[in-house]
């Protein structure tokens, strides 16, 4: 494990309505970077609205993280520029160390005075199709698996963008963003790795659950 840069920090005070040519949204996917000392709490940073709360937000989902380094692969894809927090993140990241293939469920981080630990892959929504008026962002997204990833809290404290992700443990299971992605997207037959990741304790129960009515559908 490397420690991690982070580019930026990003949040969205208040809920806005998102319009593409497809769809509309009421959303607080479109953050904006900041520069001061931020809170984490056990259920997300303070001062970040969460508008859907059944999909995002609480401890599994505190913090949102995306690798910017992904930007040139997507304009060359898309044919646009993208920019910090374009994936909603809430942690613009560069790096090798953050990429997903490189990222473990149940690895922790130092982030300023908190403690995070990776929870689960980011799962796309259309909503960034909204953001970027393109609908099929969300089916690239899937295909390629760079999808970004949650860190759930383990220890509140204050941080800032000049912080870093310090690694303090990695998880023995080494399961990473990646192949977990790639099971349920593509691998989806795999029974060995889908038994392994049903049991999973470090990843989210939702997930764990996902993985296991996959796993049963093969019996």
């Amino acid at each position: 494990m490397d420690t991690i840069t982070i580019s930026s920090v990003n949040i969205q005070g208040t809920p806005e309505l998102l319009v593409a040519d497809h769809q509309s949204v009421t959303t607080s996917f479109k953050k904006n970077p900041v520069n001061y000392d931020l809170e984490l709490g056990m259920n997300g940073i303070l001062g970040d609205s969460v508008y859907h709360t059944d999909d995002h937000g609480g401890n599994d989902k505190a913090i949102c993280c995306y690798n910017i380094d992904r930007f040139a692969f997507w304009k060359e894809k898309l044919g646009f520029n993208l920019s910090n927090a374009a994936f909603g993140e809430n942690l613009s990241l560069t790096g090798n160390a953050a990429l997903e293939e490189h990222i473990f469920i149940g690895n922790r981080y130092q982030l300023g005075e908190a403690i995070v630990e990776v929870s689960q892959p980011r799962q796309p929504c259309y909503i960034i199709g909204v953001r970027h008026n393109y609908k099929k962002f969300v089916v690239h997204i899937q295909e390629t698996g760079f999808t970004g990833f949650y860190l759930r809290t383990i220890k509140t404290g204050i941080f800032n963008s000049t912080n870093k992700l310090v690694p303090l443990f990695t998880h023995p299971d080494e399961i990473s963003v990646m192949a977990v992605n790639r099971i349920r997207y593509h691998d989806t037959q795999n029974k060995e790795m889908l038994n392994r990741l049903a049991n999973l304790n470090a990843l989210t129960l939702s997930w764990q659950e996902h993985f296991g009515i996959m796993l049963n559908k093969l019996k």
